[in-house]
């Protein structure tokens, strides 16, 4: 069996087993008395996994450790201090099923005799990731406000159209289109775009709209 620890790129393994480790794996039931049953026990979901262990960091390599090149006992609580101190690890106990992303919820350590050797204690809680759902964002639907379409209060006349003559001027064209030569000034605002400035100013050809 090795035990690794492992958060981001920092790596650690113990050098010196432990004679057993413990793991911890309960449920959030809830037990209630009912009348007409007595005691019942409510099914809950599953608590957090714990795993723990003691060993010791070894000063000196013994035929025993797992490997030569292991960092000294106060290497070992420096590295595994900031691991517990920067968050979320992952614990990997191979031959077992201790294979977790977990936190260090308590690190006990101290010396006891004169080898130099740190003896320890580690207890592991299980880290899960809360998965939370994305609520779709609700599109804002903005209706346009169109004016409704009213019927126009009068409508609009086309008048008459009247091409003019050689010889023809505002009175005449007046006299025969409205009976009275008193609307030739009416008759030219009306059509003051086509004929200019000047009132007098008549070309054969041009077309005049007569609305009186």
């Amino acid at each position: 069996m090795e035990i690794w620890l492992k958060q981001g790129k920092e790596k650690y393994r113990f050098a010196v087993l432990p004679p057993e480790y413990e793991v911890t794996s309960e449920s959030n039931n809830t037990q209630v008395v009912v009348n007409s049953l007595g005691e019942i026990n409510l099914l809950g979901k599953r608590k957090l996994k714990t795993v723990s262990f003691s060993s010791f960091f070894p000063k000196n390599v013994y035929n025993f450790c797992e490997y030569r090149r292991f960092p000294t006992p106060k290497e070992s609580v420096k590295k595994i201090e900031k691991m517990k101190n920067k968050g979320v690890l992952h614990l990997t106990m191979t031959g077992t099923p201790v294979n977790m992303d977990c936190t260090i919820e308590n690190f006990t350590w101290g010396e006891n005799d004169s080898t130099k050797d740190i003896n320890f204690s580690l207890e592991f809680k299980e880290y899960r990731k809360v998965k939370t759902k994305k609520k779709k964002k609700k599109e804002k639907v903005t209706k346009k406000m169109t004016a409704p379409i009213t019927q126009r209060t009068c409508e609009e006349l086309e008048g008459t159209i009247y091409t003019i003559k050689k010889g023809d001027d505002l009175f005449k064209i007046s006299k025969t289109m409205t009976g009275s030569t008193a609307n030739w000034l009416a008759l030219y605002e009306q059509n003051k775009d086509i004929i200019g400035d000047n009132p007098k100013a008549l070309f054969p050809g041009q077309r005049l709209v007569v609305r009186l």
